[in-house]
C-alpha cells in the first residue's frame, strides 16, 4: 500500500523511472521514461477522472514541484497550457540526468499524492499497480 505522504510516492516514482530508463541512461532516456510512465498513468486514471482531470492534476503537480525545481516554470510561457506534461518534458531535457530524474519524481509524487486526496488511497493504489506493475513486484513479494 502507499501512503499519502510525499516521500513514499517519490520513492515509487523514482523506482519506476529507474526501471524504465536503465542505470546508465542519459537525460533523453530519463525524459522518455518519464513520458512512458506518464502515458501509463494517464491510461489508467483518465477513464476514472477524465482527460481534463488528468490535465488539471498534472498542471497542479507541476506547480507544486516548481517549489523545489523552479526551472519547471520556464516552459509555461513556451508550451500550450493544454499539454502540461509536454512542459515537463521540455524542461527535463535541458537538465542533467540526476536533476531530471529527481524533478520527474517530484512531479509524479505530487500527481499521485493529489490523486490519493481526490479518489482515496485504495483506488489510487490499484491504479498505480495497473500503470506501473513492475514497481510493485518487489513490494508484493515483501508483503507476503
Amino acid at each position: 500500500m502507499i501512503a499519502p505522504g510525499n516521500a513514499p510516492l517519490r520513492q515509487l516514482a523514482l523506482r519506476v523511472l529507474a526501471q524504465r530508463a536503465g542505470a546508465s541512461a542519459d537525460v533523453e532516456a530519463v525524459a522518455a521514461a518519464a513520458h512512458a510512465a506518464y502515458d501509463d498513468l494517464t491510461r489508467v486514471s483518465a477513464p476514472l477522472i477524465g482527460q481534463i482531470g488528468v490535465d488539471a492534476l498534472t498542471g497542479r503537480a507541476v506547480h507544486l514541484a516548481q517549489r523545489e525545481y523552479p526551472w519547471l516554470a520556464q516552459a509555461r510561457e513556451t508550451m500550450p497550457a493544454d499539454a502540461p506534461f509536454a512542459q515537463v518534458m521540455f524542461c527535463l531535457a535541458q537538465q542533467d540526468r540526476g536533476v531530471a530524474t529527481e524533478a520527474a519524481g517530484a512531479v509524479f509524487a505530487s500527481f499521485t499524492g493529489l490523486l490519493v486526496t481526490f479518489i482515496g488511497e485504495p483506488l489510487t493504489t490499484r491504479l498505480l499497480r495497473k500503470a506501473w506493475p513492475d514497481a510493485f513486484a518487489d513490494a508484493s513479494t515483501k508483503e507476503t
